[in-house]
This record gives C-alpha cells, sequence and structure tokens, in this order.
C-alpha cells in the first residue's frame, strides 16, 4: 500500500510539473511590454505618455513609466536594452553625449546628435516643440534700442541684470554674452522674470515651454530669438531602440510629431502640474488630434 501511495504522489507531482511547464511556456509567449521612460518633469510625462498611447494604437503593448533620471541616465538605459523609448530635447541630448559642441541651429544639433548616440539607438522625426531659451524684455525697451533679434542686443544699454529660470548652461551664456548683460539672477520662477523686465530695467530669459505660458497676456513684453547664433536647438524628439520600432510605429511617432506644437505641451503640462493625470491629458490631446 506504502508503495502505491508513493507511485501516486510520485504521478501527480509528476503531472503538476508539467502543466506549470506548459504555463511557463504559454506564458513566454505573451509580447514584452515597449517600456517607455521618461524624466519627472511634467513636459517629459507627457510627452511619453503621447508617444506611449500613440505607439499603443499600432497593437504594441506599453509600459509608460516616469523615471527621476536625467537625459544620461535614459541613454545608458536605451543603451542597455533596458529602456526602449523616452522623450528629449536635442540640445539636452548634445550636451550629454558631446561635451565640445559647435551646432547650434536645429538641424545641426539633430545630425550630430545622431552621430553620437550608441549604437543601436537613434531619435525620430521632431515635434514642433522648441524648448530653446529666449531673451525676454519690455516692448518699450526693444523700440528704444531698435532691437528686433536676439543678434541685435549688443544694442541695448549695457549692464542690464538678466533674470532666468534656472541656470544658464554655457550655450546660453555664449548667446547671451552679445547682449552685453551685466549680472545674472538664476533660479527665478517665470513670473519673476516677468515682473522684472516690465519696467524695462533688466532683461529676463525663459525656456520655449514656460514663455508659451507666462508672455500670454503681456502685450507689453517681447521675447528675441536667433535660429542662427541664438542659445542651442532644443526641439522635441522620440530617443528609441531601432530594434523594437518597426514602420507602423515609425509612422505612429511621425504623426506626433507632425501635430504637437510647443503651445501644446506647454498647456498639457500646466495641466499635469495642476494634478491632472499625464495619462488622462495625453489621452485627451490624442484623441483631438486625430493621433
Amino acid at each position: 500500500m506504502a508503495t502505491r501511495r508513493f507511485v501516486r504522489r510520485s504521478a501527480a507531482a509528476a503531472v503538476a510539473v508539467t502543466v506549470l511547464a506548459l504555463l511557463s511556456a504559454c506564458g513566454s509567449d505573451a509580447p514584452v511590454p515597449l517600456r517607455v521612460g521618461s524624466d519627472d518633469t511634467s513636459a517629459m510625462r507627457v510627452a511619453a505618455q503621447i508617444y506611449g498611447q500613440a505607439l499603443a494604437r499600432t497593437g504594441l503593448p506599453i509600459d509608460v513609466v516616469a523615471r527621476k533620471a536625467g537625459e544620461r541616465r535614459l541613454l545608458d538605459d536605451a543603451a542597455q536594452g533596458e529602456l526602449d523609448l523616452f522623450p528629449a530635447f536635442t540640445g539636452d541630448l548634445l550636451t550629454e553625449l558631446t561635451p565640445e559642441r559647435e551646432a547650434v541651429g536645429g538641424e545641426e544639433v539633430a545630425a550630430a546628435v545622431s552621430r553620437a548616440l550608441p549604437q543601436g539607438v537613434t531619435i525620430g522625426d521632431p515635434a514642433a516643440v522648441s524648448d530653446r531659451r529666449q531673451l525676454v524684455l519690455a516692448q518699450s525697451l526693444a523700440a528704444s534700442a531698435g532691437v528686433t533679434d536676439l543678434a541685435d542686443c549688443a544694442k541695448l544699454p549695457p549692464g542690464l541684470p538678466l533674470v532666468t529660470t534656472g541656470q544658464l548652461s554655457s550655450s546660453d551664456r555664449q548667446a547671451f554674452d552679445r547682449c552685453r548683460i551685466g549680472p545674472i539672477l538664476a533660479d527665478r520662477t517665470p513670473a519673476q522674470v516677468i515682473d522684472a523686465v516690465r519696467d524695462g530695467r533688466a532683461v529676463g530669459a525663459l525656456t520655449g515651454l514656460e514663455s508659451a505660458t507666462a508672455l500670454t497676456g503681456h502685450d507689453d513684453l517681447l521675447s528675441l530669438r536667433s535660429a542662427a547664433s541664438g542659445p542651442i536647438a532644443q526641439e522635441l524628439v522620440p530617443v528609441y531602440r531601432s530594434a523594437v520600432v518597426g514602420k507602423p510605429q515609425m509612422k505612429a511617432l511621425s504623426r506626433v510629431a507632425g501635430e504637437l506644437t510647443t503651445a501644446d505641451l506647454a498647456e498639457l503640462a500646466a495641466r499635469v502640474d495642476g494634478g491632472a493625470d499625464p495619462a488622462a491629458v495625453a489621452g485627451g490631446w490624442l484623441g483631438t488630434h486625430g493621433v
């Protein structure tokens, strides 16, 4: 009897092992989600959701995660196969990839980024989203000095304080040096920059996304930029592993590039800053634009 019980138990164990093996085999056939990441800023979290949901409409399972990481970590993760796609600005990418850089214009920066990316990682079409820094000043100051472009800003009175959000990069400083600026007052909010420049006794610096929202309703202010000699271009692109993105996915990314604008992303990011869910915000934009 003991022998029969042992045989029955052995047979049952064998069946259980076989079932587990079959289940494991079936599970391995499930497609692995395409991992879309971003840093933890509102703009990039929304951009990641827009790209991710656009790709999901091609039939791919998508996993979108926000990471507290900069471009360097995101690039490393993509190169190592731990991340499949993330949104980034071309100027930031080039700064991480090539410490000594000369490219400033949009096409030149994108080309330099493409050459410097790790093997197997590439960038898609740039969206009409620019986060390039702009010089902000009072209309009255610009008119009195005869300034209409950043390249003309040497006509401004010398020594004006420059009030800026964040810290200026070396590219920003080089571009604004021609303005003969005085002390740099950094790490201000966009609202503080606006307040500081309205009387014409200071100039300011805002990114493209900041300008898109902060300058709304301020007809007494002007932003100056220069495509050829201004701060380094900052165009939004998807960075992805070429091995996991096929033609349908590339078309989906291109459709996003053809629709998404600076004003769009600035408005969507502001909603996320106000507490809205990035996935819902991105889904609403995709539905409205038919992407």
